[in-house]
């Protein structure tokens, strides 16, 4: 579990508004919506100038007298990397300030574990050679999304079910890079983005529901002072039928086995062999046969009963999913709702519980990028 205190500072508290709001500003606004006294606040931003974190902008104000300095957040005072972890590929993005994504690379490779650290190096190192000056510079941390669980506790990564690698093996590239690496489950980091920046902004207790290659969820906490907490669960393994589909794991009736993109796939290449991407399944030459529809809806069928679970097991306010799925959102949530919020049921909430993230499957990737900026600034 991930737990941030959030440091009890006016230069906190001050930089967390600006970070979250983006806006230009008078010192006033500030004072009035932290409910801080001017001096206080004309002190914090005076420091944050200095650092560089906001910048002067132009005066407001007509007439003679005193006209207001009217401020803004430099969305150039840091840059973040954001690496995500798949069986096949390293994701690469460059985030600034303003969390916009500023590059972006993908290495297509076949990853072993007993030399993934060597590879991600090697990375790394090919896409800080791409960056300029400036934004080497003002490198504050890099993230990684990876799809098992970190274990501090017990010091190793958890890749799949069968692979891991030490946790310690990426204090080398920490040393080489003068900048923290912080690794953490790719459904923790969605729930950094979706906090930060997206559907859970104003929201006290959500889960993510991340469906990728494999499937995992986090629960988001806010606790006292905006402190918050998070905790993955490794629900790719939740048994939802003891005769069902052979997982990876050797176990029968996984979810992961029904619901994973990788799943999902698997069952329309039995009936479309010249299938070999996810979003090939959504085209109407696929989607609109009788085996597509009956495919779909045996996916919706068991991804509501996944959701059903969560929803009792947790009772969250939101319920977000995140992953390519969420590109067809359109064709799966009508029918996914239906199945979930049968006639009668005992939720103590609404269909509303349930949304689709807007960032689909980069939220993850997003989130490690974050993940450096909240962990050091907030």
């Amino acid at each position: 579990m991930y737990q941030k205190i959030i440091k009890e500072s006016n230069e906190n508290k001050i930089f967390q508004y600006l970070f979250k709001s983006k806006e230009n500003f008078v010192i006033n606004d500030i004072a009035n919506a932290l409910n801080m006294s001017f001096p206080t606040v004309k002190r914090v931003v005076d420091i944050l100038v200095k650092k560089n974190i906001i910048v002067e902008r132009d005066k407001i104000g007509e007439g003679v007298g005193r006209k207001a300095r009217v401020y803004g957040f430099n969305p150039d005072f840091c840059y973040s990397i954001g690496i995500r972890i798949t069986s096949h590929s390293f994701q690469f993005i460059l985030i600034n300030g303003y969390c916009e994504i500023k590059k972006e690379k993908l290495y297509n490779i076949e990853l072993d574990t007993s030399s993934i650290v060597d590879s991600l190096e090697e990375c790394i190192n090919n896409f800080i050679a791409t960056l300029n000056v400036d934004e080497k510079k003002h490198l504050i941390g890099v993230g990684i999304a990876t799809r098992g669980i970190v274990n501090n506790e017990k010091n190793f990564v958890e890749f799949s079910n069968t692979d891991s690698f030490p946790l310690r093996s990426l204090e080398s590239i920490r040393k080489k890079l003068g900048v923290p690496v912080l690794i953490e489950n790719e459904s923790n980091l969605a729930v950094i983005s979706e906090s930060i920046l997206g559907l859970g902004q104003k929201l006290n207790h959500f889960v993510c529901l991340t469906l990728s290659d494999s499937i995992s969820c986090s629960t988001f906490q806010k606790e006292q002072h905006d402190s918050f907490s998070f905790k993955a669960g490794r629900i790719h393994h939740m048994n939802i039928n003891p005769d069902g589909n052979l997982c990876e794991c050797g176990s029968k009736g996984c979810l992961g086995s029904y619901i994973s993109d990788k799943a999902l796939i698997l069952e329309f290449k039995k009936f479309f062999p010249e299938i070999n991407d996810f979003d090939e399944i959504f085209s109407e030459k696929y989607l609109e046969t009788n085996f597509g529809k009956l495919l779909i809806n045996n996916y919706i069928k068991h991804l509501a009963i996944g959701i059903r679970n969560l929803l009792f097991f947790s009772n969250p306010e939101k319920l977000i999913i995140t992953g390519k799925i969420c590109k067809y959102k359109n064709i799966i949530k009508p029918e996914l709702l239906k199945a979930i919020y049968t006639p009668n049921h005992i939720f103590y909430r609404g269909e509303d519980t349930i949304l689709f993230s807007k960032f689909n499957e980069q939220t993850g990737i997003l989130g490690a990028a974050i993940f450096p900026i909240v962990d050091s600034l907030f």
